[in-house]
C-alpha cells in the first residue's frame, strides 16, 4: 500500500465491508421475515428470545477473526510476513476450536439459558425448536463469520463480499422453501440459516486455502501463546459489538416483558431486526478501514491514520443520517413486511420512529471503537464496547421506563447512544487536536 492509492484502497476495503456486514444482518431478518408471515407473532417473539444465543458464537467468531485479521495487518504493515502466515493459522484453529466447544456447552444448558432469557409456554417451545438446530451446527457460524475478516484483511473485498452474498442467497431461498412451502416453521428457518451459513464457510475457506493456508507449514496451526493473546485482547472489542445488541435485547426484553408483555417483545422483535441491519452496516465502515489502519498503525503512519479517521466519520454520519430518514419514511411499510397483528401496529411503527433517532450516535460509536482497537488503543476501545449495556443502557432503561412505561424502552436506546458517542469523542480528542491540519481532501 502506498499513500498515492490510498484513496482507491479506501473506497476498496470500505464499500464491500459494510454491504458484506449488511448482508450479516439480514440473515436473521430474512428468517424473521418468513416466520412472521408464514407462523405468526409466537414464533416472531421466539426467535427474538432465542437469538442472543446465536450471537454469541457470531459475536466469538468476529472477536477471533477481526483479532487475527488486524494482528496480521499489523505485521504485514512492519513487512514482517512470517508472523503474518503464523496469525492465520493461529486464527483458524482458534475458530475450529470455539466452533465445536461453545454450541456443545450452550446445547446442553439451553432450557436453563431460554428460561432466563424470559421464555415461557409456546414461545420457549419455539425458541428451543429453533436454537437447537442452531447449536447443532453451530460450527458453520463460526467459521463463516470468523474467516471473512480474514479473507478481507488478505486484499480479497470482493471475494469476502461474494461469499456473503452466496449465503445470503441460499438463505432466502430455503426459507422460501422450508418455511413457506414445506410448512416446517421454526425448525425450517434454523435449517435455511445453518445451511445458508455453511455456503460461507465453504467458500470463504476455499478462497483462503487457494490464497495461503495450502502453502503454509502445519506448526503454523499450532497455537502460539503470545499470538492468541494478541488475537483475544485486539477481538475482545469487536467481540463486544457484536454481542451487546444480543444484551440490549435481553435487557429490553425483560423490560417489555414488564410492561407491556409477549406483544410487547414482539414489537421489539421487529425492531430489533431493523436496528440490527442499521447497526452492522454502520460497522461495516469501521471493519473496511480497518485493514488500512491497522497497516499504517504497523508503519508507524500517524497522520494518515488521523486522515482515514476523519473520511471515516463524516461517511458514517452521511450514511446514518440516510438509513434514519429512510426509516422515517418508510415505518409503515417497514411495520406491515413483518406480519405483526393489527393490534400491535402503530406501536411498532412508533417504536421503529423512535430507534431510528439514534442511528447517528451509533455510527459515530462504532466507527470511534474500531479505530482504537486497529490502533492498539484496547482499553478504549473495551470501554466504549461495555460501558454502554453494564450501566448506561440499563439506566437509561429504568429511568426512561419508570417514567414513560412502553414508550420509555424505545426512548431509552436512542438516549443510551447519545451519551455513549459523546464518550467516544471526548476520548478520540486528544487525537484530533494532535492533527489538526490534516486536509480530508488528500484521500
Amino acid at each position: 500500500m502506498r499513500k498515492e492509492i490510498m484513496k482507491k484502497q479506501f473506497w476498496k476495503y470500505v464499500l464491500p465491508s459494510m454491504f458484506a456486514m449488511l448482508l450479516s444482518g439480514f440473515y436473521s431478518i430474512i428468517d424473521g421475515l418468513f416466520v412472521g408471515n408464514a407462523v405468526g407473532n409466537t414464533a416472531l417473539a421466539a426467535i427474538n428470545i432465542a437469538y442472543p444465543i446465536q450471537v454469541v458464537l457470531n459475536a466469538t467468531a468476529i472477536g477471533i477473526g477481526i483479532g487475527g485479521a488486524v494482528t496480521m495487518s499489523w505485521f504485514r504493515g512492519k513487512n514482517q510476513e512470517k508472523y503474518c502466515d503464523q496469525t492465520i493459522g493461529t486464527s483458524f484453529s482458534l475458530l475450529v476450536s470455539a466452533g465445536i466447544l461453545l454450541p456443545l456447552v450452550f446445547y446442553m444448558i439451553t432450557p436453563q439459558l431460554l428460561h432466563l432469557l424470559g421464555a415461557s409456554g409456546e414461545v420457549y417451545i419455539g425458541a428451543y425448536e429453533y436454537i437447537a438446530v442452531i447449536l447443532i451446527g453451530g460450527l458453520l457460524p463460526v467459521l463463516g463469520n470468523g474467516l471473512n475478516p480474514l479473507l478481507r484483511n488478505h486484499g480479497k473485498t470482493i471475494h469476502a463480499t461474494l461469499c456473503m452474498s452466496s449465503g445470503l442467497i441460499t438463505n432466502i431461498v430455503l426459507d422460501y422453501v422450508l418455511v413457506f412451502k414445506m410448512q416446517m416453521g421454526l425448525h425450517g428457518a434454523a435449517l435455511a440459516t445453518i445451511i445458508a451459513q455453511g455456503v460461507v464457510a465453504c467458500s470463504t475457506l476455499s478462497f483462503l486455502w487457494y490464497s495461503n493456508i495450502r502453502h503454509l507449514p502445519i506448526r503454523y496451526f499450532f497455537p502460539s501463546k503470545k499470538l492468541i493473546l494478541r488475537i483475544l485482547r485486539i477481538g475482545i472489542s469487536p467481540f463486544g459489538q457484536t454481542l451487546v445488541p444480543c444484551i440490549v435485547i435481553i435487557l429490553t426484553n425483560w423490560m417489555c416483558l414488564k410492561y407491556g408483555g409477549n406483544d410487547a417483545v414482539t414489537v421489539f422483535s421487529v425492531v430489533s431486526y431493523v436496528l440490527a441491519s442499521a447497526q452492522l452496516l454502520l460497522q461495516g465502515i469501521g471493519d473496511g478501514v480497518q485493514p488500512l489502519l491497522s497497516f499504517y498503525h504497523g508503519a508507524k503512519e500517524e497522520h494518515i491514520i488521523h486522515a482515514l479517521y476523519k473520511k471515516s466519520f463524516f461517511l458514517s454520519i452521511g450514511c446514518a443520517i440516510l438509513l434514519s430518514s429512510g426509516v422515517f419514511l418508510f415505518a409503515t411499510p417497514l411495520t406491515a413486511l413483518f406480519g405483526v397483528s393489527t393490534s400491535i401496529y402503530e406501536e411498532c411503527r412508533i417504536a421503529l420512529l423512535i430507534t431510528a433517532l439514534s442511528f447517528p450516535f451509533i455510527g459515530i460509536t462504532r466507527l470511534t471503537s474500531a479505530v482504537f482497537y486497529a490502533t492498539g488503543k484496547s482499553k478504549n476501545s473495551s470501554l466504549l464496547v461495555y460501558i454502554e449495556p453494564c450501566i448506561i443502557l440499563p439506566a437509561c432503561l429504568i429511568i426512561l421506563s419508570s417514567t414513560f412505561a412502553l414508550t420509555g424502552i424505545w426512548v431509552a436506546y436512542p438516549a443510551a447512544q447519545i451519551i455513549l458517542s459523546s464518550i467516544a469523542l471526548i476520548l478520540k480528542s486528544p487525537a484530533l487536536v494532535a492533527h489538526p491540519i490534516t486536509p480530508i481532501t488528500q484521500l
